[in-house]
């Protein structure tokens, strides 16, 4: 067996060595070599890296070998199940035989929200409660699903929704899992010694790596800690996400929703432990508050910034915060009999407490949030959440223990610091972040040959009332041209319909629309049928992998700058004013700009991927911020002769 280098650069490069001999096809790529050594020495000497990988790099094992090589704990984060799904299930059992031959042992774990786990203390409450077996939910008879979950959890190892041998719609599962704020964990649970959520904390607790999403991450942030097991380092793949996804974690959410969930974890403990007549006067106010609630919500307008402390919404804050408490004494004070009521006591403890804190930090935000009352499908939320998470970050994350950020995009013009800078980083007089290490590694491919940007200059300023006919009718011109072959991606769904339609009137290609089937069968079915067109928003924007004849040409309607009311964008721009800065050079454009690129990227995947991006928005040739953008797309020929881009489709 050789001996591996001492040096931490040079064993992460050995490693890497015998996993490309090890691989089908591998070869050493410059980028990816540059990228292990850097976060191998970062993880020797306590560095962060901000790390922009361009497609094509083999990222995952950019990171993932020095994270192995380092002998810390180390957990990886990603944005997506897909991706996290790709580090368990592929690339780390492929490393773990790769590196057998050099002696390299390491373990690895998936921790996933407990909502994904199925919890025997809900199962066994609903046991005692249940005949014969059978389950209502929503008024519906579920015959025998408690027999077939009971005799599965007795034989499965994770109790993972996803493993199930049935399915089980979301609404019905509710009633067999719980989430992080209702969970009242391993030592207050009666099943707490054989919780299958738990259970999967305890692998991670011993394993070398541990896999984990940023939700899940931004939660043990928003605790400090506990969450997640402790670790020595920690890696966020697809890092461009970072940001809305703390921010969202270190806010809060109030929903009627929220409070039916406590009414029903409640009710189903209170019907059992006291005269019916008793249990209403205890829950009817809440149901009342809910209600209230919701009509209050529906009547506030979309954006709208209510003053917690003189509006009708905070009125019913400070209402339900009062029955809250009182039912909450009433919990405390219970002395339930059984192990499935001693469970639903503490799960409903641990539910009351969290929505207690949230009603009161919803009537008192800090001055660093903002608030606002959010549309949801049909219903609205109200929403709390930081103005800069950069502060929490640096202040929970980065003071901390160091971290590896990187994506396929976070620079604009050709520059880290403005993520850095968002993200918490403060940096010294040469703009370098402090404490880091920043670095952009090119892709393999040879974007000069393989795909051309088109800039669709000749159109109407898409703030004009004409530019949405006029891009409508260029997307059938270059799909004609393509022979389908298309991915086309809107900022709206106004312009989603409108390409959609106009694409089947005037086609005859197969036309797949957002909507018309569930994610994952959409995009197969466009990987399979060659020619089809996939019409799509911003949920596709990212993370869609089509290499080959599938997807040679991606349209993309207008920027994605981020809505000019939004109450959060609006925030960040007035603190990016108040604090000397160009809100629009601060905040719209390094936004737009990452989704932009994210875009653009889905068109060349492999080597031999060929074809065209089409930009449909002529403010990228006109404004003097195109440049920026431009310079910050991979770097393929740019264009705004729309005839050598059709020719150029054509010959595909």
């Amino acid at each position: 067996m050789p001996a591996l280098p001492s040096d931490p650069a040079d064993r992460a490069e050995a490693l890497l060595d015998a996993v490309i001999d090890a691989k089908v096809g591998g070869a050493r790529r410059a980028g990816q070599v540059e990228m292990v050594r850097a976060i191998a020495e970062a993880m020797e000497t306590g560095a962060h890296v901000l790390c922009e990988a361009g497609p094509g790099t083999g990222k995952s094992f950019g990171y993932l070998i020095p994270a192995v090589a380092s002998a810390k704990k180390v957990v990886v984060s990603t944005a997506t199940k897909s991706l996290q799904d790709q580090l368990a299930g592929r690339d780390l059992p492929f490393l773990a035989e790769s590196l057998k031959p050099l002696g390299v042992r390491f373990s690895w774990a998936v921790i996933k929200g407990r909502q994904n786990y199925l919890c025997l203390s809900k199962l066994e409450e609903l046991g005692e409660g249940s005949e014969q077996g059978d389950l209502f939910v929503d008024g519906n008879r579920e015959p025998d699903l408690i027999a077939t979950l009971i005799e599965w959890a007795g034989v499965h190892e994770t109790g993972d929704r996803d493993d199930l041998p049935v399915t089980v719609p979301d609404e019905t599962w509710s009633e067999f899992s719980v989430s992080g704020m209702e969970c009242p964990g391993k030592d207050d649970c009666p099943q707490g010694a054989d919780c299958f959520a738990m259970a999967a904390f305890d692998r991670a607790a011993t394993a070398d790596v541990v896999v984990v999403n940023h939700h899940l991450y931004g939660a043990d942030m928003a605790l400090d800690g506990g969450v997640l097991p402790e670790h020595d380092f920690v890696i966020f793949d697809e890092a461009h996400r970072l940001e809305d996804t703390m921010s969202s974690a270190l806010g809060i959410e109030l929903t009627p929703g929220r409070i039916w969930q406590f009414h029903r974890t409640v009710s189903s403990f209170a019907r059992r432990i006291m005269p019916p007549e008793d249990a209403r006067r205890l829950l009817d106010p809440l149901r009342d508050r809910a209600r209230a609630l919701e009509t209050e919500l529906d009547g506030a307008a979309a954006g709208h910034m209510p003053d917690p402390q003189n509006s009708n919404v905070g009125g019913e804050f400070t209402s339900t915060a009062a029955v809250v408490a009182q039912i909450n004494g009433r919990i405390r004070a219970a002395e339930p009999a059984t192990s499935g009521l001693r469970g639903a006591r503490a799960r409903a403890m641990r539910l009351g407490g969290h929505l207690a804190g949230d009603l009161a930090m919803g009537l008192d935000p800090p001055e660093s949030h903002v608030s606002w009352v959010e549309t949801d499908g049909q219903r609205k939320r109200f929403k709390v959440a930081p103005i800069d998470v950069g502060p929490l970050m640096a202040e929970r994350l980065l003071s901390v223990r160091p971290a590896v950020l990187t994506s396929a995009t976070l620079s604009v013009g050709g520059s880290l610091l403005p993520f850095a800078l968002r993200l918490g980083f403060e940096a010294d007089p040469d703009d370098v972040p402090l404490g880091a290490r920043m670095l952009a590694v090119g892709s393999p491919f040879d974007y000069e040959t393989q795909g051309r940007i088109y800039v669709a200059a000749g159109l109407p300023d898409p703030r004009q009332p004409g530019w949405r006919d006029a891009a409508a009718g260029e997307i059938v011109a270059l799909v004609r041209a393509a022979g389908g072959r298309a991915l086309v991606l809107t900022t709206s769904y106004r312009m989603l319909e409108l390409a959609a339609e106009r694409l089947r009137e005037s086609t005859d290609l197969e036309v797949l629309a957002q909507g018309d089937l569930p994610k994952r069968r959409l995009v197969e079915r466009f990987e399979r049928e060659e020619t089809s067109v996939l019409v799509a928003t911003m949920g596709f924007w990212e993370g869609l992998d089509i290499p080959g004849r599938a997807l040679e040409l991606v349209v993309i309607d207008r920027l994605p700058f981020p809505r000019p009311d939004d109450p959060l964008w609006v925030a960040r721009r007035e603190l990016a004013e108040a604090q000397g800065r160009s809100a629009f050079q601060t905040v719209d454009l390094p936004r737009a700009t990452m989704l932009l690129a994210q875009g653009v990227g889905r068109l060349i995947r492999t080597t031999y991927d060929r074809g065209v991006v089409a930009i449909l928005d002529a403010r990228l040739a006109k404004m003097r911020y195109g440049r920026v953008v431009l310079g910050s797309l991979p770097p393929m020929p740019i264009t705004a002769d729309r005839e050598d881009v059709l020719s150029f489709l054509r010959r595909l």
